[in-house]
Parts: structure tokens; C-alpha cells; sequence
């Protein structure tokens, strides 16, 4: 996996209805630019992979086609959600996830990452989107305004440079448009509760259970675009642009299947779990026994999760603005300047339950006034007995009990009189203070200027500048500060006054602070929440720069060409120059690890790099309608010297055969790199929350496997975290080096003469990257120690005193980015796309669909094989991978202006990783978790065209309401936990299913 540096919180013209029905998503032969499959005599184009123009060229590499009418049909307000149904992209960053979410939308082609996927607009770069990550924001896509987006397949370093590893994503935007348009769309979700799996879980905790009909979410989204020629013979020509999106947000206790957090078994019964972190309170004493607050200030014993479900966001509320610019003008045909200024501000607010004491105050006072003294199970009693006493600290600060070892004295500095501590670590949840928001804004802007002409017949240049940036800015608000929070619980008695008081405001230390009291259910006081809670801010920004010369040669205009062929070699030579950095700036709460709800300091980060490269590709026809039909070869080459001493090469060969007009076939071979970004090089080392599971909590490993972990037997076992979230060492390494990959395709297109309108691709890839950039992955260390014993990964784990993973800082799991392993994904997509007249009507119908045959992780590490997460999920292989997925449509258009289209996608079953035989997955699980079913949506579409200036659209995705699959998704272990971190929530996974019932939306197209 790549390290994706997320952190996770504790817990133109208007289409008319018959452009709608026509090649609304299509696999290749795709003609780049979303050149129309009806050929014109003389038409050049440019497919995305190649910068060479020429005639009538399909793409060597499989590339499929999104047009502006699969965006209108899908009733996409969000790019993401347009891109994640096509089968070649995994669910990632996006609207739909609330803790770890990072604010923007990411595309993640081939399950590869999204550091792996190249997006550009109008063939050229966009900026990333975060300083937390190099991957591109899609929110910067104005969606309404996209002719086509264009997806390539595997690696294309050697034309666009470092990062193309699983392929291309190009959004080519509508700039030709002229007129004025206004598009508006609102859109919701609607959803009948009717699903039981969680109904009597509910029942036993006493928690309300969602039932009946659910509207919400609600979205507004409205662009303007207006466009024009000018200039004395109309030389120059402008579009225009202005959009606004707002979305309302939906919490998980709307829904039947996400109102609570659903935990399994090894049995496989579910019941509605949660955290530790509890409004009554969890206690540990120094032997891990559990107690929660009772009545009259007692201590009793075991805790009672909360649910952290109802608050968490589903659908995060969101605001965005975009505007921007296309214009060129031609001087001559020699002198054509060009640019493009793009803009975006989009807010959002991610919403996970309460902060809280997650077990940041150790031990307690034992002249502490808040403590009961008297009768059964009072607290002083437990928690300072005589064998839970306070011995000595670390150097750290961690409290220890050692046995038959005298407690350690400490001394009030107001009176002087001696007191002792006990061991006591408090985990409470702050619910009077309300659920922790993350305010996240990007606001982003991308310059391009530049100058394109002909020099001669033979010979083209182009040379651009891009400019991108964005600007970031997060408010953390209701977190409580971990120094606060121990100042307000280590209370006595002030002396002047008689009552209860806080000793750093006694000793005027602290004369804000105030008690803190988690001892009486009911007790914490408004005073004192003012002290406790604190918000926590991050700015910073990202920016890249661009220059790229290059010249393009037709040199066929020479007579260098073949004796078979009509066009010639042609050619493109260029040379870049990309600049990269970042800048992230926290404030002392975030650097310091004050926050309790974080799981770790989060620590400023500065750093750039910038690249020199040179590059070349041809093209070279060898037979054109001769013995055979066409028969062509081309191939490229990129050296690239980046500034922190890596050099790398990269290339491409391809072929292509056509020996009927009917029948074609291609093959390529890449190889393509990921240099390191500023992230992977720089990001701070830290502890964080990583991991998902601890096998020696649970007793799914026996006290002899958890000593290999660095238990002491006498904590078997050691207590678990309910919320599954442990701690890993994580961050950057500067001594990483550039993956490589190789990516192999071949395939057919097959165009029958006898059937007009039909076409049909069935492509083959073969995609592997080496050296990667990647992790151990924590889960993956644990479980091999146990199974293996082998100190490479023994030696990586670090408990605290008491044994924990979870409880402190101290206990945590190494798990830095290292170049170790390689991924390898090999599978078929299939393409069938077939148009027809019925009479004055049409009927169009097209499929696009994936077999993913392998995809193969090796980490690297003797002695531990390699595994397969084709048709698996989990904990280790992430995010459903189903060995089939597609998507089809079938559209029926009236001459009237009526039109109707209905589109299948389909989503095959998964197992559990754990269910597999593979050495390194397998494990034992619960049955409630081995396996996922197929998913099939329908989405229904209509439009009516008035006439040539208004176009209405309804639609419903999921018309059948299909409820999301349910999965264990809360608990201490693996063997009950299947819900990785950031990407599964809701007791799903909400970006790979529709997580929120059907979507129902209205739109409008207006031209004039």
C-alpha cells in the first residue's frame, strides 16, 4: 500500500435528447478529445498518451471514453462518484468519508493509489490538491464543463513524466463553446429504512432504531458559461466560466444499517458495539482490571461502549465556488498564444464523534477530593489500593508500579504535605461539549500561458507555462488538550476557600483552570469544559510549476515514409523543467500532540524538488491500405535529472495490426516510473493511529505468540481497543528511491462492416510495480511475528508498560515508508459499444467491463509470500476487489426530444482476505465477515428537448434502493474486524457501494 499520510481521529451548446443516446461511455477505439467515431477526411487528432497528431488514429494503448453525456446521464454533481463507476477506478478520497477524509476527491486507477494516477486537464498537469498528499484534487473539475475525460491504461512516464505508473486521467474541458449557457441541477438521496441485520443489536443496547422513509442530502449546483469569437476575422476566441455547489450534510443515524457500530463475533453474531471512550468512563488500574462509574461515585466493574456511529458524517456538507477562462488568439499560423486561468474554493466539514480523555491522563491524585471514600466499591479504594500505587516514572513520564517496590512520594508545593499516586488511566467521552468538527478549505488556482504555431508544413512547436497552487487551511474544533485535561483532574482542596479546586490554580500556576470531574456521572461542569476543550489549526500550500517546449514533425512531408504507406514518420522531441513543494505550518496544540482526539502530533513539514527532463516519441505508419490494412509502430523515450540526485529512464514501444478494415490488434510496452514526492522524502516521523487490530487482545493468540511481541505474560492478555485503532511509528524516508513499473497490453478492436454502429475491444493488461514506496503495513508485522517469530518483525513492535498498542504513545507498531516489494495486477477489459436508427428513433447501447485476473502483493520479505487480493477485502487487502465489475447502457431516443436510458453496474462478490489459503492472509474470522455479495444498480434516465435551448434530465441511481453490505466493523481484533481504516464507514465502504439509498436528481441545460 502507499503510505497515503491520511490521519485518522480517535475515535457550450446544450445536449439535445438524441446526443444523449450516442456513445455516452465508451471503450477504445477511443478517439482522443472525444473525436467522433465518423471519421472526417483530413481530421488530425491527438490521442491522450501520445503528443503526435495524425489522421484518424486510434489509440495504441487502451483508453476508454467518458463524454459530457454519460456526465448529464449520471446526474454526477461530484467527479469522483462520475470516475469510481467505471470499472478500472477503486473508491478513494471523497464526499462520502468523514474520518481521515482530507477534504478533497482523489481517483485511484487499478487499486494502484492514487499517487500512481496521472490527471491532467487539457493534457496537462494539475497541481495536487493537499499538502498531505501529491495525488490531484478532482474537486477542481468543474464537472459541467467537461467535454471528455479520457483513461488511459497503464504506464505513460515517457510522454507526461513521473507519477503515471497505473495510467492517465484527462479532463478535457469544453473551450470551443460558444453562446451562453446556464446548467443547473438539485439532487438528493431517498432511502426506506427496511433492513433488520442491525434491528435487535439495536434493541439490546436500547438505542433508536432508524425506520421509515429518509430524505436528505440535498445538493444545489449551477454553472454559467458564456464564449465567443473576437478579434478584427475573428482570430481569437474565449470561454468563460462560473459555478457553485453546495451539499447538506447526512449523519449515519439516518440509515438502518450505519446507526450503530456493528460488531461480530467469532461466531458470527452481530451486536451494535462502539469505544471504550465512554460518557460513564473506562478505568484501568495498573493489572488492566476495567471499571466504569456507577452510582454515588462508585467504581464498578466492565465498561459500556458508546456508539461514535449517529454523529459521523456520511455525506460531509460542502461548499465550492469555481470561475475561469479559456482564450487564444492566432497572430499568424506561426504565432497562436493561448491560456487558461482555472479557480476553486471548496469548504467542507468532516464530522466524527466527540473528543474526549482517550486515556490521556495516567493516573490519578491520591488526596483528591473528587474521589469517593466511603462504602462499596468506592473509588479510592481501587485506585489507590497498596499494589496500585505509583512506584516510579520513566523518562517519559509514564507512570509505573513495580511490585514489592515502595510508592513514590510526591509533595503539594501550597502545603507541603506528602500524597501518593495510583495508577488509573481514564478514558471519557466529552458529550457535553458536542462532536469534533474538521474545517477543512482548499482554495485553489492554475495558470497556463503558452504559444503554439506551424513553422512550416512539416513542422509544429508548442511551448506552455503552468502555474498551479493550492492553498490550505484547517479549524479542528471541540478537541480537548491532553495539558489541560491532566491540570484538571489533579484537584485538592484550596485552602482559602474550602471547595474543590484545581492545584495549578491554587498554586497560581493556572488561574483559568478548573475541575474536571469524570468521577460522578453528570459531574463535568460548563467551567470546566471551557478550560478542557481547545480547537487546533493548520495552514499551508502546495504549488507546482511547469515548462514545457516541445516540436512535432510530420516527416512524411520529406518523403521519409515506407514504399506501403501514405503518411510519413512523424516525430515530437521536447524538453521540462517541473518544480514541486510544500509548506504545512501547525500550531503548538497539533505539533505538540496536545490534542487527545488526534492519536499523535501532527508536525510542521517544508520541502521541494524539481526535475529536468528531455523526451521524445514517433510514430511510423510501415503499411497503410495495402496487402494489409494498416500496420504501425511507435515508441518514446524520457530522461529526467531530478535535483535530489535520482536519475531515472523511461519508455514505450507499441504496435499496431489491422489487417482487414473489420479486425485491428495492438500491443505496448511502458515502463514508467513514481519518483518519491515531498510527502514520502520529508513527512515527519510520528506516532499515529495505524493500525486496525492486536491479536494478543482478543486471545486469538496464545500468551507464548504474544511474548514475541514484547508481552509480558503476566498482561495476557492485554486489554483491547473496542474502536480497533492501535498505534504505528509512521513518516517519510529521504533516502527512498523511484518505483519502476512495466505495463504490457494487448488487445483487439473488432468494427464488423456487416453490423453499422457496432464495436467491440477486449484488451489484456499486465501492470507491475517494483521497488515499491510502500510499508510493511502494521497488521502484516503483528501477525508475522506470531506466526513466524522472525525478529525483522518482532523487532517493530514496541509496547508500553502495561502492553498496550493503543493506551499511550509509548506503545506503537514501525511502520516507515520503505522502497520494499512489488504489486502486480493483471486483468481483461471488455468494450461493446452499438448505436442503430430505429426509424426516426435511435437506440444505442454500450458496456464497459473488468476481469481483474491478479493482483498480487510481494513484500519483499524472505521467507513470507506473496498474496492475491483479486476477489478479497479486509484488513490487509483493503477495499473490496471483486474479480468482475461493469458497466452498461442502454438508451432509446424519440425524434419528439424524449429520451429514456437505463444503465446496469455491477459488483462481483468478495471474501474475506482472512478466509484465504494464502499463508500470509489467512486467519481465523467470523462468518458474519467471509464474504460480500454481488451488488447490481440500476440508474434510470430521462431527457426531454424542447426545443434547441432547453434540455431537462431526471434520473434515479440505485432505483432499487439496494442497501449497502453490512460488515463487522468495530472491534479489538482482526478476526472480527474487517473495516480498514478512512475508506470503510458506516459499517461499509461507502465509496465502492451506494451507501445512501436511491439518488434522485433534476437538471436543466439553457442555451442562448
Amino acid at each position: 500500500m502507499i503510505n497515503n499520510f491520511n490521519k485518522v481521529s480517535r475515535f457550450g451548446l446544450g445536449c439535445s435528447a438524441v446526443a444523449l443516446s450516442i456513445a455516452a461511455f465508451a471503450s477504445a477505439p477511443a478517439f482522443a478529445q472525444g473525436a467522433p467515431a465518423a471519421e472526417e477526411e483530413g481530421q488530425v487528432i491527438i490521442v491522450t498518451g501520445s503528443r503526435i497528431p495524425q489522421p484518424n488514429l486510434t489509440s495504441a494503448a487502451p483508453v476508454t471514453v467518458v463524454g459530457s453525456q454519460e456526465i448529464k446521464l449520471q446526474g454526477t454533481t461530484r467527479t469522483e462518484d462520475l470516475l469510481n463507476s467505471l470499472p478500472q477506478v477503486f473508491g478513494d478520497q471523497g464526499g462520502n468519508l468523514a474520518n481521515g477524509a482530507t477534504g478533497t476527491a482523489t481517483v485511484n486507477l487499478r487499486n494502484l493509489g492514487p499517487e500512481r494516477t496521472l490527471v491532467l486537464i487539457n493534457g496537462r498537469r494539475l497541481m495536487p490538491g493537499d499538502p498531505t498528499s501529491s495525488a490531484a484534487d478532482l474537486n477542481f473539475i468543474p464537472a459541467a464543463l467537461v467535454k471528455n475525460v479520457e483513461v488511459l491504461t497503464g504506464g505513460a512516464s515517457s510522454t507526461y513524466g513521473s507519477d503515471a505508473v497505473a495510467g492517465v486521467v484527462n479532463f478535457i474541458m469544453d473551450t470551443d463553446f460558444e453562446g451562453f449557457k446556464i446548467d443547473g441541477q438539485y439532487s438528493l438521496y431517498q432511502h426506506s429504512n427496511s433492513n433488520s441485520t442491525l434491528e435487535a443489536a439495536h434493541a439490546a443496547r436500547g438505542f433508536p432504531f432508524p425506520k421509515g422513509n429518509t430524505v436528505n442530502g440535498g445538493t444545489v449546483d449551477v454553472t454559467v458559461a458564456f464564449g465567443g469569437k473576437f478579434g478584427d476575422d475573428d482570430q481569437g476566441h474565449f470561454m468563460a466560466y462560473a459555478g457553485y455547489r453546495k451539499l447538506k450534510a447526512v449523519t449515519q443515524n439516518k440509515y438502518d444499517y450505519s446507526s450503530c457500530a456493528s460488531q461480530v463475533n467469532a461466531a458470527g453474531a452481530v451486536s451494535c458495539g462502539g469505544s471504550a471512550t465512554s460518557p460513564n468512563g473506562t478505568f484501568f488500574d495498573w493489572a488492566s482490571n476495567t471499571y466504569q462509574i456507577g452510582a454515588n461515585r462508585t467504581f464498578q466493574p466492565g465498561f459500556t461502549p458508546y456508539n461514535f456511529a449517529p454523529l459521523n458524517y456520511f455525506q460531509r456538507p460542502d461548499e465550492r465556488y469555481t470561475a475561469g477562462v479559456f482564450a487564444d488568439y492566432e497572430i499568424s499560423p506561426a504565432f497562436h498564444p493561448y491560456m487558461e486561468a482555472m479557480f476553486m474554493d471548496d469548504r467542507t466539514v468532516a464530522q466524527i464523534a466527540e473528543s474526549g480523555n482517550f486515556g490521556n491522563t495516567l493516573s490519578i491524585n491520591c488526596d483528591n477530593p473528587l474521589l469517593s471514600r466511603t462504602g462499596a466499591n468506592n473509588q479510592y479504594d481501587i485506585a489507590c489500593a497498596p499494589g496500585n500505587l505509583v512506584t516510579r516514572l520513566t523518562e517519559t513520564g509514564f507512570p509505573l508500579v513495580d511490585d514489592g517496590a515502595p510508592p513514590l512520594t510526591f509533595y503539594d508545593p501550597v502545603t507541603g504535605n506528602p500524597y501518593n499516586r495510583g495508577f488509573l488511566q481514564a478514558l471519557r467521552r466529552n458529550v457535553e461539549g458536542g462532536p469534533r468538527q474538521d474545517d477543512l478549505q482548499h482554495t485553489s488556482f492554475r495558470i497556463v500561458g503558452g504559444m503554439r504555431g506551424e513553422i512550416s508544413p512539416a513542422w509544429s512547436y508548442d511551448t506552455s507555462y503552468v502555474f498551479g497552487r493550492t492553498n490550505f487551511s484547517e479549524t479542528y474544533l471541540n478537541e480537548f488538550s491532553a495539558s489541560r485535561l491532566n491540570n484538571a483532574i489533579d484537584v485538592i482542596i484550596d485552602p482559602r476557600t474550602g471547595l474543590p479546586a484545581c492545584r495549578v490554580f491554587v498554586t497560581g500556576a493556572d488561574t483559568n483552570c478548573r475541575p474536571y470531574d469524570m468521577f460522578s456521572l453528570g459531574g463535568v461542569t460548563q467551567d470546566a469544559l471551557g478550560y478542557v476543550q481547545t480547537p487546533g489549526f493548520q495552514r499551508g500550500n502546495t504549488q507546482e510549476r511547469v515548462f514545457n517546449a516541445n516540436i512535432t514533425g510530420t516527416l512524411g512531408e520529406y518523403g521519409l515514409k515506407t514504399p506501403w504507406a501514405d503518411q510519413g514518420l512523424g516525430i515530437n522531441v521536447g524538453v521540462e523543467y517541473r518544480k514541486e513543494s510544500l509548506e504545512l505550518k501547525t500550531d503548538v496544540a497539533f505539533q505538540t500532540g496536545d490534542l487527545t482526539g488526534q492519536g499523535a502530533a501532527t508536525l510542521p513539514v517544508k520541502g521541494s524538488f524539481d526535475v529536468k527532463e528531455v523526451f521524445g516519441e514517433f510514430q511510423l505508419p510501415i503499411v497503410q491500405d495495402g496487402f494489409i490494412k494498416d500496420l504501425s509502430i511507435e515508441g518514446g523515450y524520457r530522461y529526467s535529472h531530478y535535483n535530489t540526485g535520482i536519475n531515472t529512464d523511461t519508455y514505450k514501444l507499441a504496435l499496431t495490426f489491422q489487417p482487414v478494415s473489420d479486425l485491428k490488434f495492438r500491443a505496448s510496452y511502458n515502463r514508467a516510473v513514481r519518483a518519491p514526492n515531498v510527502q514520502d522524502l520529508f513527512a515527519p516521523v510520528r506516532v499515529a493511529l495505524n493500525g486496525n487490530s492486536d491479536p494478543c487482545a482478543d486471545g486469538s493468540a496464545t500468551a507464548a505468540e504474544c511474548a514475541l511481541t514484547g508481552l509480558n505474560p503476566a498482561n495476557y492478555p492485554v486489554a483491547g481497543n473496542p474502536a480497533g485503532q492501535f498505534n504505528g511509528l509512521i513518516g517519510g524516508n529521504p533516502n527512498l528511491k523511484p518505483e519502476k513499473s512495466t505495463t504490457k497490453t494487448i488487445g483487439l478492436v473488432f468494427q464488423p462492416s456487416f453490423l453499422r454502429g457496432f464495436s467491440a475491444t477486449i484488451d489484456g493488461y499486465d501492470i507491475k510495480v517494483t521497488n515499491n514506496i510502500s510499508t510493511y503495513g502494521q497488521d502484516v508485522t503483528i501477525q508475522q511475528c506470531i506466526n513466524t517469530g522472525d525478529p525483522t518483525f518482532c523487532s517493530l513492535i514496541h509496547r508500553d508498560a502495561t502492553g498496550s498498542l493503543w493506551r499511550s504513545a509509548n506503545g506503537y507498531i514501525e511502520d516507515l515508508n520503505r522502497n520494499i516489494g512489488s504489486v502486480k495486477t493483471r486483468g481483461i477489459d471488455v468494450g461493446v459499444n452499438y448505436s442503430t436508427r430505429l426509424g426516426a428513433n435511435s437506440l444505442s447501447f454500450n458496456l464497459q467491463g473488468t476481469y481483474l485476473d491478479k493482483f498480487k502483493t510481494d513484500t519483499g520479505i524472505p521467507g513470507v509470500a506473496a498474496y492475491d487480493c483479486a476477489g478479497y477485502y479486509g484488513l490487509v487487502c483493503g477495499t473490496p476487489a471483486p474479480k468482475w465489475r461493469h458497466k452498461a447502457r442502454v438508451t432509446y431516443n424519440m425524434e419528439n426530444g424524449f429520451g429514456l436510458s437505463l444503465a446496469w453496474r455491477y459488483f462481483g462478490d468478495v471474501k474475506l482476505d482472512r478466509t484465504s489459503s494464502n499463508t500470509t492472509l489467512a486467519g481465523a474470522s467470523s462468518p458474519f465477515n467471509r464474504k460480500i455479495k454481488a451488488e447490481s444498480y440500476f440508474d434510470l434516465a430521462a431527457t426531454f428537448n424542447l426545443n434547441d435551448s432547453y434540455t431537462f434530465r431526471l434520473g434515479v441511481q440505485n432505483l432499487l434502493d439496494n442497501d449497502p453490505p453490512v460488515i463487522g466493523a468495530n472491534g479489538t481484533s482482526a478476526v472480527n474486524n474487517a473495516c480498514t481504516a478512512v475508506f470503510c464507514s458506516g459499517n461499509t465502504f461507502p465509496n465502492v457501494y451506494d451507501s445512501m439509498g436511491r439518488y434522485i436528481y433534476a437538471g436543466i441545460t439553457l442555451n442562448f
